[in-house]
């Protein structure tokens, strides 16, 4: 069985991880020594620290095959060609809370899922397609999907348990719902941990035949996080030139690293975790619908939802973000306060009134022509300069 190490990526979205760009290229290596069979890096598009730690890593000579990761849009999909990495990660849901979202029908969903993965094939990209919320998505749905990528070329299929609600039973009677159309063997799984149950799901997974295994050292990700890298080592079968025989110096490689990942961690925000939404993308499905990505009512457990403010926000989730907490902007504004906060590496803010702290204050150095405010319920409020024609309503 392969492994896929996402720490680049869904660690990074995790509420209180921050890596700098010389500790990624060092967990590179160090997961390269792991005998992983992938490496993700990042979301590219996602902030210009992300783009050049992508660039940096590709540049490394490593046995493992590196992978970016895009949405279904051409211009992500280009631009982790540009960054000289092998394979693009792609993904979306198909299930009808998907679909909501998107505001699209199933059929002009899988168009665009078809045009994309043609798109990065014809760039010469090697793809990993992953359905999204895979574990609230019908199993005829899938085999659909799954024999749709297939024919379109895509060189890889995963599965991901988005909102960590499966149990190893279930994953028997997808098995035997798949049999004779989508073999385990071909499927990558990647299991979120919210219920605690990542780990017990991916050895179930393993042992129904599953190809590969996505895991990130210490498990970090967001909210709870996935499967720990460090548990699933002997699971492996590591990647070529390594094997079982290397096994305890993989695992030395993979001890070095947690100790890098845990030095970068912010305990004081790690620990509320369970219900924070870093990634643009997950905060744009919270805070248009709480279900996009949590199976479980945050009040019921006593854990506070948090959505973060920090450079993976994206221009749909900083817009809902602004709404939140009673300012607006017109896409000029938004345009460039997103640009404030994306090159803002060590931004990472949650509580709700540092939120409206850092609208309000005076985060640019510039002024657009005339003097533009923030303007809040009650009158005019701090100038943000730099952030052109923001309002409050």
């Amino acid at each position: 069985m392969e492994l896929l190490d996402t720490t680049l990526r869904e660690g990074e979205q995790c509420y209180g991880v921050f890596f700098s760009l010389s500790t990624k290229l060092r967990l590179a290596r160090l997961l390269d020594q792991s005998g992983v069979t992938f490496i993700e890096v990042g979301h590219p598009a996602a902030a210009p620290s992300i783009r050049g730690a992508a660039a940096g890593i590709s540049r490394l000579e490593l046995r493992a095959q590196l992978i970016g990761h895009a949405r279904l849009d051409d211009s992500e999909i280009r631009l982790v060609r540009e960054l000289g990495l092998p394979w693009v990660g792609l993904f979306s849901g198909i299930n009808g809370l998907s679909l909501a979202r998107y505001a699209l029908g199933h059929a002009a969903v899988l168009e665009r899922i078809r045009r994309s993965v043609i798109a990065a094939k014809e760039l010469g990209l090697s793809v990993r397609f992953t359905c999204e919320d895979a574990s609230r998505t019908g199993a005829g749905e899938l085999t659909e999907l799954f024999g749709c990528l297939r024919e379109w070329g895509a060189d890889r299929m995963s599965y991901a348990d988005t909102v960590g609600i499966d149990t190893p039973g279930r994953l028997e009677e997808l098995c035997r719902r798949f049999a004779g159309t989508v073999p385990f063997e071909a499927l990558h799984f990647h299991f979120h941990n919210d219920r605690g149950r990542a780990f017990a799901n991916a050895v179930r997974a393993a042992g129904l035949g599953a190809r590969c295994i996505d895991a990130s050292i210490m498990g970090v990700g967001e909210r709870m996080g996935i499967v720990q890298l460090e548990d699933m080592l002997p699971w492996s079968d590591g990647a070529p030139a390594s094997g079982p025989a290397d096994l305890p110096a993989r695992a030395a490689a993979v001890r070095t690293a947690a100790a890098l990942v845990a030095s970068s961690i912010d305990g004081s925000r790690f620990r509320h975790r369970r219900f924070a939404h870093k990634s643009g993308i997950h905060v744009h499905g919270v805070c248009s619908d709480p279900r996009h990505y949590e199976a479980d009512d945050p009040a019921a457990s006593g854990s506070p939802r948090l959505i973060v403010l920090s450079k993976l926000i994206g221009r749909t989730g900083l817009r809902a973000l602004l709404a939140r907490h009673g300012f607006e902007a017109d896409e000029q504004g938004l345009g460039r306060l997103l640009g404030i906060v994306k090159s803002d590496d060590l931004l990472e803010l949650a509580d709700p009134e540092e939120i409206v702290r850092y609208f309000e204050e005076n985060r640019a150095a510039r002024r657009s022509a005339g003097t533009t405010t923030f303007l809040r319920p009650g009158g005019v409020v701090a100038p943000l300069r730099g952030c052109a024609e923001i309002t409050g309503r």
